[in-house]
């Protein structure tokens, strides 16, 4: 389901009224992705579907106490973040949590339908070149990666998600991204299609 602004606003504002249906959408729209971004910090499946569930329950229970305008998808997105860290900080009885090193891999890239077209092994390669690069980029350049070209969050998103400056989002991203074009021939773009790949050109060169 694609959430625009004004549909966010509304669904938001249902929400609030006690709009069950509007609930679900909300579940039905955010549940996988949330999930999927639980997976950067705990292989832990069930906790993470735990965690998600618990959120939109939180949510429904305190609607009538929740800020009537809000950004729909870095709000959840940090509420998310907030409630599961908790969660793990409590688990495993320390007060900082970083990105499971298990789950390095889960940064790979989406290639899309267009990958269909082209090589198999051409696809591959340059999937797992990037996966490679990602993987040792250091824990805050990876998640801003991951907000930034896989949930197409901007800079203010991102920053409010991460309890960080704008422009320190900004900094990380560059340096994260000179990382990624310094360790890649410019000849690996020259006939890439892929979407996700196309936006990170907008970066790199």
């Amino acid at each position: 389901m694609n959430f625009s602004i004004a549909n966010d606003n509304v669904i938001w504002q249902n929400l609030l009224t006690g709009d069950r249906n509007a609930l679900a959408k909300l579940m039905h729209a955010f549940f996988r992705p949330l999930a999927n971004y639980g997976l950067r910090f705990t292989s832990d499946k069930e906790l993470i579907k735990d965690s998600v569930q618990e959120l939109f329950i939180v949510l429904w229970e305190r609607r009538d106490q929740l800020a009537t305008s809000v950004n729909l998808k870095s709000y959840l997105f940090t509420s998310f973040r907030r409630l599961l860290l908790r969660k793990l900080k409590k688990i495993h009885k320390t007060s900082t949590i970083t990105l499971d090193p298990i789950y390095v891999d889960s940064f790979s890239f989406v290639l899309g339908t267009e990958s269909k077209i082209i090589a198999s092994e051409q696809a591959n390669n340059l999937s797992n070149h990037f996966n490679q690069l990602i993987a040792k980029l250091p824990e805050r350049q990876r998640e801003v990666v991951y907000l930034k070209f896989f949930e197409s969050l901007s800079r203010e998103e991102i920053a409010n998600i991460l309890e960080i400056a704008p422009q320190t989002v900004s900094n990380i991203l560059q340096i994260a991204l000179s990382k990624l074009k310094i360790a890649t021939p410019e000849s690996v773009w020259k006939f890439c299609t892929f979407p996700l790949v196309q936006l990170l050109v907008e970066y790199l060169f």
